[in-house]
């Protein structure tokens, strides 16, 4: 075997071995490594043949992955788009996913979490605020008005029981 595609192979589940990546990831890092342009695609397809390289697989666990934490779908495609995974891919996992990380609970969940942030704010800044955070973790400019409406009703709920006390 050549001694380059060895080279380049090694790099490779060298790569893979810290955490799944993607298909233009492990390209990117052969590159970076200034291997030959036909190793990194023999090398890509091996991979790929001996399933340790799947992009479809690499998405859906990366989005599991992220289930718990703030970001809706959109922040997550940007991401995975960054990552070199195509357009079909993230659409078909996220959708898997839609259900859970576009759900309106999720995004008033969050938003009560922060709700410390909006006490004892002008309504119409504490709004902006809270749109502001949907919409840097990748939640539509609908749900997350939604969300903030409602959000925004409980904390004046419970102010007026506090001041009512």
């Amino acid at each position: 075997m050549n001694e380059q595609l060895q080279k380049a192979k090694d790099a490779a589940y060298n790569y893979l071995s810290y955490r799944a990546r993607s298909v233009k990831e492990v390209r990117d890092k052969l590159v970076q490594k200034e291997f030959a342009e036909e190793i990194i695609e023999q090398v890509v397809d091996d991979l790929q043949r001996q399933k340790l390289l799947n992009d479809q697989e690499f998405t859906r666990r990366f989005v599991e992955a992220r289930l718990g934490r703030a970001n809706g779908s959109r922040k997550l495609a940007q991401e995975l788009r960054r990552k070199g995974i195509e357009t079909e891919i993230i659409d078909e996992v996220l959708g898997e996913f839609a259900a859970t990380l576009d759900s309106e609970e999720r995004a008033m969940g969050l938003l009560g979490k922060q709700a410390w942030r909006y006490r004892g704010l002008e309504r119409d800044k504490a709004k902006r605020r809270m749109l502001g955070f949907l919409a840097r973790r990748g939640y539509d400019a609908q749900m997350a008005r939604s969300a903030v409406d409602k959000v925004w009703q409980e904390l004046q709920e419970l102010e007026d029981e506090v001041e009512g006390s």
